[in-house]
This record gives structure tokens, sequence and C-alpha cells, in this order.
């Protein structure tokens, strides 16, 4: 990648693989986005697809074909202009997209933890402090386990005959700081490649993600390619909450683990090591480890819960109204006819309830005759557009009979 992400030798090992991977992510995302977004083909894809979209919704308005209104322009208007504005500057889509799910955890995590208080420690700096005081502990008990009185003990070729309580004492001491040791070390591992590791991979997620956001992003114009949208908006979540749960879990645990890391620090100084204190600084590491792990899955479903249900509205609240009008009601005219066939149709009907009061002065039977024939009219007769036309017609062919 960049060579701006070289990391010094000298740092540790969970700050290398942090600070590494968060820079050379964010370097892959800002090159792929402006890869993607500067292309010919995206462009030309992209008029294209407003070009239909505006055509689509043009027709919609004029025919009505699924309910469409004058009052959904500005949200069809919002909804593009979004789109274009996220597919058109990376700094807009780098701070509402790709920090969001990039350094909002980690925030969040840090105001958590410490209560709210500002000029915390860095979380990177506690895991670090927490996983060289496990490895140096490790080391120590390890190296403690093969010595005997500050001297190496030779391997014994042959099992002695008779055992003293002493030598039994010490050969207990010994397997517990190796077991110590061995404990110590799989929590350093633990923490180097669980805690830091699911903070990496769910950066290496955001970047990916990031990187190919604006093909997702036009996907939301249409309703049929919006389910791509959710998916990734879902995906980007997913990495996001585990992102936060994972450091806040880290920043409890090195909390919590901070004066069992002290008192191992000082037993190494005074060359006093006790297993069981390496043995609960173990245990705390591998309980927080299975904790994360846990929030993981919870991440994936509470990422998973995301629903986009804009522009439904009107069809869910249509429902309960059809259903509650008795049978008349769910008899109502289908959606698909055109706005041409109902005008059309009223104007039928006005023109014909003119008719029919012009003529009233003609005579009383036949005023009467005529008043009938508007009641008709003005009942409507059905509720389907195209009957209520049809018996227009009928009832004007009758006035034809009066005359």
């Amino acid at each position: 990648m960049s060579g701006t992400c070289a990391i010094p030798s000298t740092t540790g090992a969970v700050r290398a693989v942090l600070w590494s991977v968060d820079c050379n992510t964010r370097d892959l995302a800002h090159r792929g986005y402006e890869a993607i977004t500067g292309s010919q083909t995206f462009q030309l894809a992209l008029t294209q697809v407003l070009i239909i979209y505006v055509a689509l919704v043009g027709y919609r308005l004029l025919f009505a074909a699924d309910g469409a209104r004058l009052s959904d322009g500005p949200r069809m208007a919002l909804k593009i202009g979004a789109v274009l504005a996220l597919v058109s500057s990376w700094s807009v889509f780098e701070t509402l997209a790709f920090d969001l799910a990039a350094k909002a955890p980690a925030e969040i995590a840090a105001l958590i933890s410490d209560g709210g208080r500002t000029g915390a420690q860095d979380p990177i700096g506690r895991l670090q402090v927490a996983y060289d005081q496990l490895s140096s502990s490790a080391a120590a008990f390890t190296a403690a386990a093969t010595t005997q009185n500050g001297q190496q003990t030779a391997p014994q070729v042959t099992p002695p005959t008779t055992t003293s309580p002493q030598d039994a004492e010490q050969a207990d001491a010994m397997a517990k700081r190796e077991a110590a040791g061995r404990a110590l070390g799989a929590a350093s591992a633990a923490v180097l490649v669980v805690d830091a590791g699911l903070v990496a991979v769910s950066t290496l997620m955001i970047g990916v993600l990031g990187a190919i956001g604006p093909i997702f992003i036009v996907l939301l114009i249409f309703q049929q390619t919006r389910g791509f949208f959710v998916g990734w908006v879902r995906a980007l979540t997913a990495a996001a909450l585990v992102s936060m749960s994972v450091w806040l879990l880290d920043l409890l645990m090195t909390a919590v683990l901070q004066p069992w890391l002290v008192a191992l620090a000082q037993q190494r100084a005074l060359k006093q090591l006790e297993p069981g204190a390496a043995m609960t600084a173990a245990t705390i590491v591998f309980v927080f480890t299975a904790a994360q792990l846990a929030l993981v899955a919870g991440a994936g479903v509470i990422a998973f819960g995301f629903r986009l249900v804009w522009g439904q509205a009107t069809a869910s609240a249509a429902a309960p109204a059809a259903g509650s009008g008795g049978a008349e009601t769910a008899v109502s005219p289908p959606a698909m006819v055109s706005r041409p066939s109902l005008l059309a149709d009223q104007l039928r009907r006005f023109d014909g309830v003119l008719e029919a009061r012009g003529r009233t002065a003609s005579g009383s039977a036949t005023g009467a005759a005529f008043a009938g024939v508007d009641r008709v009219i003005l009942a409507g007769g059905s509720t389907d557009p195209y009957r209520r036309a049809a018996q227009a017609r009928d009832n004007l062919g009758r006035r034809g009979a009066f005359r």
C-alpha cells in the first residue's frame, strides 16, 4: 500500500497490527472510491440510471400505475440528492459513512469505559500494555519452572526410587509455575489474535465495503434493487457494532486486569512468582475473550434487524382501511385505472347532470323523471368507474325516450 503506512520496528505487536491495518484500510477505501466514481463507465451508468428513474416517475404520475402522487416529489428529490452527494464527493462519503463506521465505535467505547472523562488513555496503548505484561510474565514463569535455586536442572534419565517431601514440594511448585506460564502465554496470544484481531477484521470489512460503496449507493434509486443497498448497510453496521463491542470489552478487560498485571510485575521484580495470580489473570482474559465472541454474534443479529420501508407506508396504511369498510369497500376499483379515464368519466357525469337540470322546466312529469335520473347519476350506481360511465350512457339514452 502507501509508503506513509510504514510502522516502526520498535512498535509493539498490538500497535503494529492495528495501526497498519487502519492506515492501509483507509488508503484502500479512498483509492477504491476514487477509482469507481472517477471511471467513465460509472458516470455513464449513473446518468442512464437517473434518466430511466425520471422517466418512470413521469409515467407513474401520469397514469397512476401504483398510486403515485405529486406529494411524493420531495421524497424522490431527496433520495436522488443523497445518492449524488455520496457518490460525487469523498469527503462527504468519508464523513457520513466511512468515519461513522471506522472511528465512532472506538470513541464511543472509550467514552463509555472512562465515564465521559476527557483526556482518556489511548485504547490501543492500554491493550499493548496488557499484552506486554502477560508475555513478560509468561516468559518469567516458564523460565522459573526449569530452574531450582537459581541453577538449571538436568533432565532425569531414570526416575528416582525414593522421593523426599521436599523434592515432591519442589516438583509440585515447578509444575504449577509451568502451567501458569502456559496459561499466561495462551492469554497473551488471545489478546493479540482475538481481542486485537477482531478489531482488525472489522476494520478490514469497513475498508472493503467503503471501497465498493458507490455501487450499492446507486442501487438505492430503484425499489427492485434497494435490497442490495440494505444488505450493504447491514454489513457496514455489523462491522461497526463488532468494533464497538470489542473495543468496549477490551477497555473493560484492561481495567479489570490492571491490578493483577501490577502484582505480576512486582513478583517478577522480586523474583517471587505466585502461580495463583498468573492463573487468575489468564482466566480473566479467557472470560472476556469468550464474551467478545458472543458479542460478535449479537452484533450480527442486531445489524440484520435493519429494514428500509421508505415509500411503502402508503400501501401498508391503505390495507387496514380496505378491510374495515365492509363488502362494498372490498370491491373498490383497482389502482390500475388511469387518470385520463377517471377524468373523462367525471366529465360525462357532470354533463349529464347539467343537461338533466336544464330540462326541469319543460314539465313536471318529465322534470320528476329527470330528477330520478339525476339521483341515479349522482349516486354513481356502482363503485366501478367503468361501470359508472356505462350507466351514465344508459341514463342519457333513457332521457331521449322522454323527449
